[in-house]
């Protein structure tokens, strides 16, 4: 269960700047893949140019795709929502200034997590073998 959501089931403050919606607003409806820039933004850009090349595979999987920065988030595939950085970056435990990609699950789970920048190819190879997607591909 994300922190936000066990915070907010338990009356627990997050987070002082409050507004946005978390993540848990997306689950059962889409994949997450949430990349949280470095300093220099070289790793960060880099992940959103291959990932971006890819556009087709990342709909047919029901992925959107966030940057987490310090102060915003910004959708770079997808809908466009008002979103919480501080309490993204709260549920994910992901500290400022380093380069992380994330992906989260329909179920609102974290299902993969790396500090390095990733192929697609094995972001959508981790993403068919589940069991939701299987059941989503047609046969």
């Amino acid at each position: 269960m994300l922190k936000s959501l066990a915070a907010e089931v338990f009356g627990i403050d997050v987070d002082p700047q409050h507004g946005g919606m978390s993540l848990a607003d997306f689950e059962w409806r889409y994949r997450v893949l949430i990349i949280f820039p470095d300093d220099g933004h070289v790793d960060a850009t880099r992940q959103a140019n291959m990932l971006l090349a890819r556009a087709e595979g990342l709909r047919e999987r029901d992925i959107i795709v966030l940057e987490v920065g310090r102060n915003d988030v910004k959708a770079l595939f997808g809908p466009d929502y008002d979103l919480n950085c501080h309490a993204i970056r709260y549920d994910l435990d992901v500290t400022d200034g380093f380069f992380a990609l994330m992906l989260v699950g329909k179920d609102g789970a974290v299902k993969f997590r790396s500090d390095e920048v990733v192929v697609p190819d094995e972001i959508f190879g981790l993403i068919d073998q589940m069991p939701m997607r299987q059941k989503e591909r047609p046969h």
